[in-house]
């Protein structure tokens, strides 16, 4: 008898498996390094531009300018939008993270409505704004951000209530509440990826000042105003505390498995 197969990749894991097979080969997708200054010039497939963007040592500039010339060609082509979409993947995976945690039955429609808003920022992002890496991130987890909140809604809905209900608190997640304060224009998304990573994350604060090419007193402080304008914001909102809630599960690949990680 037949059996049936079962499918177990997730969306994300889809991608970065499609992304493989198009850098793959005695032709894989790749980028004419003289298309962007700073780069080797020479022609550089696309998982080895993604490693050389991540990494520390390249430049603001050049990470934008690249990846403004590989949105131009997502644009126009579906091999480069997998391509674009498994190069920015894993700080999409890092904001992500959270929502999984906060739906955990509903990781595959996290990562689906994710992957969809990714493409769609794609489709739209305005290139000649800088850090056009972190706006495709964030604005790839707004849409997933929606179905979480629906999704929590809805389990905090009485049975036979008529209407929708409140979250059962306590509901909130310091990232989502950075990203409304992104929304908000009360920090930028840098100074909130910032606070994410080093207060929520596993990271360093000189790692992250080395990212940022910046001195460690320098990322401190842009850390401390961020904090500060988040702080005042919710105190005039009136926002309730419980949405920084102490998160004790380790991040995922996170040399710290196992450590409690700290809310603001």
């Amino acid at each position: 008898m037949a059996t049936r197969r079962t499918l177990t990749d997730s969306p994300f894991d889809t991608l970065e498996k499609t992304f493989r097979l198009l850098v793959t080969g005695p032709r894989p997708l790749a980028l004419e390094g003289e298309a962007v200054v700073g780069l080797p010039q020479r022609l550089i497939p696309l998982d080895e531009l993604k490693a050389i963007l991540l990494h520390p040592s390249t430049s603001y500039q050049v990470r934008d300018d690249t990846l403004a010339e590989l949105v131009r060609r997502a644009r126009d082509s579906e091999s480069w939008m997998v391509g674009l979409a498994a190069v920015v993947l894993p700080g999409v995976r890092s904001v992500v993270w959270s929502l999984v945690q906060a739906c955990p039955d509903k990781a595959e429609d996290i990562e689906a409505e994710t992957r969809a808003g990714l493409v769609a920022a794609i489709r739209d992002i305005d290139v000649s704004r800088p850090r056009i890496a972190v706006r495709l991130v964030w604005r790839s987890r707004k849409a997933a951000k929606r179905l979480v909140r629906l999704e929590l809604a809805e389990q905090g809905r009485p049975a036979t209530s008529p209407v929708p209900g409140a979250p059962p608190e306590p509901w909130g997640h310091p990232d989502l509440v950075l990203i409304e304060a992104v929304e908000r224009g009360v920090v930028p998304a840098d100074s909130a990826e910032l606070i994410g990573a080093t207060r929520l994350g596993d990271v360093g604060l000189d790692e992250a000042a080395a990212a940022l090419h910046v001195g460690y007193w320098a990322a401190h402080k842009r850390r401390s105003r961020a904090e500060a304008a988040v702080v005042g914001w919710l105190a005039s909102e009136g926002h309730r505390s419980q949405h920084f809630v102490q998160k004790e599960v380790a991040a995922p690949h996170s040399p710290g498995a196992g450590r409690p990680r700290q809310g603001l």
